[in-house]
């Protein structure tokens, strides 16, 4: 080899080492964008797993909330038809006890009772008997239930109502620190709440006329025999009077549940004998001659509309004819009447008025909501330059320990949403075919998963 081509030679050593550095830093670049885009969807699979399990708990949580105020519903509606129950249960005790004594005094004789109507319900009339003290046991219970239902159902009610959204916040930011560390949410990751359906979904109503509470508490009284009317007519099997030769003699037993306006229960009970009479100025005519009277009611509250009696009644009709005073003092029909308003009169006088707060406040979906799910959306930020979490806790030391950390502990700035909604839904389809609206009387809220909308999202791009 000349000498010429030796020196050629030995003034390109070192190219290739130029073009090789070159590649190197390409490949290594190449490298490191890879590993940056790995731990970008790292941290965002991540993220928005956390997310999506903070959501769902979050709506879980507020189905819970919503069927509990469903069962505080309910349970009012029980303590309710359980005061039905003693109001009725006071009066009949009182009914009881005055025919006892009416049936000492033989106004009217069971012997009569026997003979006009059988001998079954003149054991029925002399069988009665009052009970010592049971008036005061069964207000001591409706006192119990009324106190149950205005203080503590309604109480643990609005805690419910009102705790909601805190509970709700402290059980997101739980679920996200258990899938990304503890204090993640207040140190590497920031937690913003996009939307929230709740403020305004649910309100706490009055018991007015018309109001669903007193509706359902009606439709329940109904399910119950001893709520409804108890009437019940007997008629002697032959005539009386040439005058009206198709009446007879009646026993009549009268009986009412109602809940009045101010949402207080009352009950009437009443059972009469009507001898068949006439004379020649007003012809045939019903005398009544009460049997057993029993009223329970709240204070200073009224029977309800159309039931005939009178404030005071006299004690009895030795001074005056009792059609006379009929004709004088009231407005009743005692030719062809249905009801007892001589021992209405009587009970009322003389009845139990039991102190009562009426029906208690409710919870309800505002009408507005009835066809919406409760639905809130959320956004996750990790902060761009935060510890990874998902970077081992043994880093090395030294100048490559350095380079790692630089390269894989500094996490990207990443943003994920999610959304998650409570709805109603009955498990199976009703008996009359028709859709049931949400409603807080029906355990029938359930939790899911829901679209984030692209209002939601737009706002989450542009969070701090």
């Amino acid at each position: 080899m000349s000498a010429a081509h030796i020196r050629r030679f030995h003034l390109q050593e070192g190219q290739a080492l130029a073009a090789g550095l070159a590649l190197a830093a390409i490949g290594g670049l190449a490298l490191f964008a890879l590993h940056h885009l790995g731990q970008t969807a790292q941290a965002r699979a991540r993220l928005t797993h956390a997310a999506d399990a903070a959501a769902y708990s979050g709506a879980v949580l507020q189905a819970r909330h919503l069927n509990y105020l469903a069962y505080a519903n309910r349970t009012q509606v029980a303590h309710q038809i359980a005061m039905a129950h003693l109001v009725t249960l006071a009066a009949s005790a009182q009914q009881a006890a005055t025919m006892q004594a009416r049936h000492g005094r033989a106004h009217p004789p069971a012997g009569l009772i026997a003979m006009l109507f059988g001998p079954s319900l003149a054991l029925a009339y002399g069988s009665a008997r009052e009970q010592p003290g049971a008036l005061a046991r069964l207000a001591s219970a409706f006192a119990l239930h009324d106190r149950a239902a205005q203080v503590v159902v309604e109480a643990e009610a609005r805690r419910a109502q009102l705790d909601l959204p805190r509970a709700r916040e402290q059980l997101v930011r739980e679920v996200i620190e258990a899938n990304l560390g503890p204090g993640s949410t207040h140190g590497s990751v920031a937690l913003h709440w996009l939307s929230d359906g709740w403020p305004g979904f649910v309100y706490a109503a009055r018991s007015q006329v018309g109001g669903f509470l007193r509706q359902t508490v009606h439709r329940a009284a109904g399910r119950y025999g001893f709520l409804q009317r108890r009437d019940f007519t007997r008629r002697n099997a032959w005539p009386v009077s040439y005058r009206c030769p198709l009446r007879r003699h009646e026993l009549r037993r009268r009986g009412f549940s109602w809940l009045d306006m101010d949402g207080r229960w009352g009950a009437l009970d009443t059972q009469s004998f009507y001898a068949l009479r006439s004379n020649r100025w007003i012809g045939c005519y019903y005398r009544e001659y009460a049997m057993g009277w029993g009223a329970t009611q709240g204070r200073n509250a009224k029977p309800p509309p159309g039931t005939d009696y009178v404030e005071n009644p006299p004690a009895d009709f030795s001074q005056e004819d009792f059609w006379r005073w009929v004709a004088h003092t009231t407005s009743w029909d005692i030719f062809s009447g249905k009801t007892n308003p001589l021992a209405n009169s009587f009970a009322m006088f003389s009845a139990a008025r039991w102190k009562s707060a009426g029906l208690p406040p409710y919870r309800e979906v505002q009408a507005a909501r009835h066809a919406h799910a409760l639905r809130f959306a959320v956004a996750l930020k990790q902060r761009s330059g935060a510890p990874s979490p998902s970077v081992a806790a043994g880093v090395p030391h030294g100048i490559l320990g350095q380079i790692r950390l630089a390269v894989s502990a500094s996490a990207p700035a990443v943003t994920v949403t999610s959304a998650a909604e409570t709805y109603f839904s009955r498990p199976g389809p009703r008996s009359d075919g028709k859709d049931e609206l949400a409603s807080l009387f029906r355990p029938y809220w359930q939790a899911r998963l829901s679209a984030v909308t692209p209002r939601e999202a737009a706002s989450a791009r542009r969070l701090p």
